[in-house]
């Protein structure tokens, strides 16, 4: 698989972290204190489509499933 940037890694980790996609932006990306709610949604289900942080995301909940 590709390399993701290192603010994808995050954004992937944070995700299964918290199960939140705006949240997990929240903390990958620098996101100012008077970003508009909508963008934080938009640019997160954007980032949860995108096909190798999308497969990174299911590789980390596969090793998960598979240690527990």
């Amino acid at each position: 698989m590709s390399k993701l940037t290192v603010k994808q890694e995050a954004f992937a980790k944070a995700y299964i972290e918290t199960g939140n996609a705006s949240e997990a932006y929240r903390r990958s990306y620098n996101v100012s204190s008077g970003t508009k709610p909508n963008t934080v949604e938009k640019r997160a289900c954007e980032l949860l489509k995108h096909g190798k942080v999308a497969g990174r995301i299911a590789e980390i909940q596969s090793a998960n499933a598979k240690r527990h």
